[in-house]
Order: C-alpha cells, then structure tokens, then sequence
C-alpha cells in the first residue's frame, strides 16, 4: 500500500499541468461552498441574537385581532362575542414546562385619594386608567412585581414585597419617587386610597364622549402602608403607578377566589432559544379560540425578513455550486484516467489489483483537495467578508433597506384591557449590535461543516468515473 502512495506522489508531480488544473477548480468551487456556509453561520447567529435581544417573555393574552374580526362579520347579529377570560389554572399548567423559570400575573385596579396628590409628570401613559382616576393599583402574584424584573423601574427604598404579603391580604404598597416627593412621604407612612371607576352618564350637546367621562369612588377609602419606593427608568413610565400584590387587587376588585383573570399573564423562559418550543407545547393548553402566546414575532419576523433572504439564496447558490462542482470534477476524473489508460494497464499487467488504483487516483485527488480546502478555507474568509460589508451596509444599516423599514423597538401594547399588557415586555433590538455581531470569522464548527462537505463534493465527482473505467 505505501508504493500506491509513493507512486500516486510521484505522479502528481509528473503532471503538473493537470494538477494546477484540478486544484483551479477545487479552489474556485471550494470557494464558492465556502463563502455561502460562512454567510449562512452569520446568519442564523444575528437571528439568535435579535431573538435574544427581543427577550424570552411570552404572553397569555386575548386575541383582539381575531375577535374584532368575529364581531365585524357582515351579516353578523347584534349579539357580539364576549371576550373569555384568562384562566389562571391554565396559566398554572403552562407554568410547569422545563422552559419556564417563573410567571407573573399582573392585575391591576384605578384608584383615587382625597390625603395624597398624584405627581405631575410629562411622560405619555399607555393605560386608559390614567384618563379617569389619579392612580393605577399594579398587582404581582410573585415577590417582585414584573416592572422590577424587567428592569422598567428600580427599587429605591425600603423593600419589596414578602411572600406573606403576596399570599394575604396585606395592604402595603410600594410609591415612586415622584409621588413621594409629591407628597412628601417617606417608607413605613400610611396613604389612603379608594377604588374609582369610570361612569359615563351621556354627553350633553356639543359635549364630547371623553369629556362626558367622570371619576366615581365606588368604595371606602382603605389605609395603605408604604413599604418602598422605586424611580422609574424611563421617562416614558407612568410614575403614578402603585404597586402591590394581587390579593389587594382581587379584594378592591370583588374577585377573591376566581379562576378568571382580566389581567395579564407572562412567562420568562430560561432561554430565548426555548420561546418557539414552550408556545408549540403550551398552545393546546388554551381554552378558547380568541387565547393566544404572543412573543412579539411580528418584530422577530420583520427585522430577520432580510436575513432569511439572504440565507435563501446563500441556500441556492450552495446547491448551484455544489451539483456543478461535482459535475466539473467527474468530466475532470474521467478525462485523467482515460488519458492514464497505458499506465493502468501496466499496472493490472504487473499484478496490482483494480482497488489499489483506485485507492492510488483517489490519493491523488485528495491531495489536490486538501491543499484547495486549505487555501479556500483562508481565501473564503476575505471574499465572504467583503459580502458580508455589503450586507451590513446595505440591509441592516441602510436607511433605504427592507430592514429599516420596520421598527427595530417594541412599545406597550396601545389597547390594554382584559389580558393585555400595559407595559414593555420586549426588549430594544439596536441594528448596529446586529451588524456587529454579524460575523464571518471561520470557527471550529465551520470548518467542520466545509470538511464534511468537501469530501462528500470529492468522493462524489471521482468515485464514479474510477469506478466505470476500472470495472
């Protein structure tokens, strides 16, 4: 076996010209393969980095889309769809899968005080509770409420709540820092608040629905103890928010003891990779056609729709360039080996046998290959890089790019209500952290896959022509 070799060396160095030939063609389509791989790792690593920059928080909320539409249908009674609650259990059977490392209820509730002063504030509320009373109760079923943990507000003072308040009925609350200065409170002081609901009586002439629109105390005043105060992290976040436990909300609200929630629901998965996954197992959980587990994919979708372009046609070219490589390799082999005719029938005459001359041509071309795949894996890095620039350039960055068309931020949902949020669950996805992280370095698992490929390319487009003549 080591002459086969030896001679399959020698033979290289013989045929020069055929040689450099074959390694042209090894290159240029080792090339090609290459550059489209590398292209396609960046891909899939910007896609996985806009999904983790948007988050892991799933919702369990009401699909108003869908029930707007019902409600529309011509022809359609007057009898609209009520829109179903949330269930709570559901959300507790949801809860238990591997992904989910903790859930927040979020219940809510309109409050008024006639002892304390809401704190003037330029910053836009995304609730309709603001439009009517002077506070918003935020409720939690867990120890931190969800605007702690996403990081919307901050604690300043004092503490959180403890899990005997979270359990009971225990009436504290935590304050900004606006309403505190406001008011001049400070933690362990006592506020009074009372529940207030809109009434909307008929507007008279020439008055307006909003302006016809009154506050109404639909309960006693209760005393509240102040525990903590946080500071807002956004300009944007309404600071008159309170929050407390959910068991003050179910108390102010008369909902103690039900399996139904107008609140909202989120998940926090151990991993933004898991968000598809946990909504495929959790969707036959939902118990109504208008429930849905919402990840803000529209953002998802719009920012990576460039991407998954790219990596289509990436996907095409590979293909092109691969079926044609073999092709050209194949016609190359069996040129080769027809043009060695008298030198095989040497060797078949001096008693070597048909698999050691196809052991020693295919020697010979795995030399060419390794020395191409060498090269190409070099060369690949700097054409793909100089694609990638374009890319950058041109689509992630580019003010005139598809991608750029969309937004690249999420905001509170606009309408909240009955299992809609009112805060930001998303986070901000920056562009030019996208670009950046775009990267077309050629790592171990790269060039793993290009091995794979390339013998796969060469032991595709020899073994043929080898095999025919010799048999």
């Amino acid at each position: 076996m080591k002459r086969i070799f030896i001679h399959g060396w020698k033979s290289l160095i013989r045929r020069p010209a055929k040689t450099v030939m074959l390694f042209v063609i090894l290159f240029v389509v080792f090339n090609l393969i290459f550059s489209g791989f590398i292209i396609q790792k960046s891909v899939q690593k910007s896609k996985e980095y806009i999904r983790s920059q948007i988050g892991s928080a799933v919702e369990y909320k009401l699909d108003y889309t869908s029930l707007m539409s019902a409600n529309n249908t011509p022809g359609k009674t007057a009898t609209r769809t009520r829109p179903p609650a949330l269930s709570l259990s559901v959300a507790a059977k949801m809860a238990a899968s591997p992904y989910v490392t903790s859930y927040y209820v979020t219940e809510s509730a309109n409050a008024d005080s006639d002892t304390v002063t809401p704190a003037s504030t330029t910053s836009s509320s995304d609730t309709f509770q603001r439009n009517f009373s002077s506070f918003t109760l935020s409720g939690t079923n867990s120890t931190d409420n969800l605007d702690f943990v996403l990081g919307n507000v901050t604690l300043k003072e004092g503490k959180t709540l403890s899990a005997d308040d979270v359990n009971n009925t225990s009436n504290v609350v935590i304050i900004s820092q606006d309403v505190a200065t406001a008011n001049s409170l400070q933690v362990g002081d006592t506020i009074k608040l009372a529940k207030a609901s809109q009434s909307q009586p008929g507007a008279q002439s020439g008055q307006s629905n909003a302006a016809a629109k009154t506050t109404t105390t639909t309960s006693s005043s209760v005393d509240y103890t102040v525990i903590g105060i946080y500071t807002a992290v956004k300009t944007t976040f309404d600071v008159n928010t309170i929050f407390t436990s959910n068991a003050v909300i179910d108390s102010l609200n008369g909902t103690t003891a039900t399996d139904e929630t107008d609140g909202t629901i989120v998940f926090l998965l151990d991993s933004a990779d898991h968000v598809d996954a946990f909504k495929t197992a959790s969707t036959p959980y939902l118990t109504s056609q208008y429930h849905i587990l919402s990840s803000d994919d529209s953002q998802y979708e719009s920012l990576t729709k460039p991407l998954n372009l790219i990596s289509f046609i990436t996907s095409i070219l590979i293909g092109v360039v691969f079926v044609a490589g073999a092709m050209i390799i194949l016609a190359l082999v069996t040129i080769f080996v027809r043009d060695r005719k008298f030198e095989i029938g040497l060797l078949l005459s001096s008693g070597e046998g048909r698999l050691k001359i196809i052991t020693q041509f295919m020697f010979e071309i795995l030399v060419i290959a390794i020395v191409a795949f060498s090269v190409s894996v070099a060369t690949s890095n700097l054409t793909s890089g100089v694609v990638s620039n374009w890319i950058i350039e041109n689509q992630l960055l580019s003010s005139t790019s598809l991608i750029a068309s969309t937004g690249t931020t999420t905001t509170a949902n606009q309408f909240p209500g009955r299992g809609q949020s009112s805060i930001s669950l998303y986070g901000e996805v920056d562009m030019q952290n996208v670009a950046d992280k775009f990267n077309v370095a050629v790592d171990a698992s790269v060039i793993s896959e290009l091995l794979l490929a390339s013998i796969v390319l060469v032991l595709i487009g020899s073994s043929i022509p080898l095999i025919v003549i010799m048999g």
